[in-house]
């Protein structure tokens, strides 16, 4: 296969940076789809008749929409403040876990968590090769 013209082998990415690549979009793709589910369910509790309050605030599950869906867009070409972003998303995804696990719903606490364990090793096996 002939490279395009101006192109040289030495520019093309490494099997590591394209395998860093496909994980930090995957990472991408599953914030994005936590990002929707949250938001969703945030704009049904606001819209309920009897209002959330505390840690079960419709603004705080849509705040935490947010920074999931900002997470993933600073990971899709990795700007400042992407790992920032990932880990507080991470953080926050651990946060609804530890409350689901309070008020004993263990299959929604998986749910959340599942988040922080995926986005964690996507988040580690992402890195730039050194």
């Amino acid at each position: 296969m002939a490279l395009p013209e101006g192109a040289s082998r030495a520019n093309s990415p490494t099997h590591e940076e394209r395998n860093a690549f496909i994980l930090r979009h995957t990472l991408c793709v599953v914030s994005w789809i936590y990002a929707f589910w949250n938001g969703l369910f945030g704009v049904m509790a606001a819209n309920m008749p009897q209002k959330t309050e505390g840690f079960y605030d419709s603004r705080l599950i849509l705040l935490h929409a947010g920074l999931l869906g900002l997470a993933g867009t600073l990971q899709w070409k990795p700007r400042r403040g992407a790992l920032a972003a990932t880990l507080a998303a991470i953080a926050g995804s651990l946060f609804f876990a530890g409350l689901d696990l309070q008020r004993h719903h263990v299959e929604t606490a998986f749910i959340d968590g599942a988040y922080a364990a995926l986005a964690g090793v996507l988040l580690f096996k992402s890195r730039p090769p050194s």
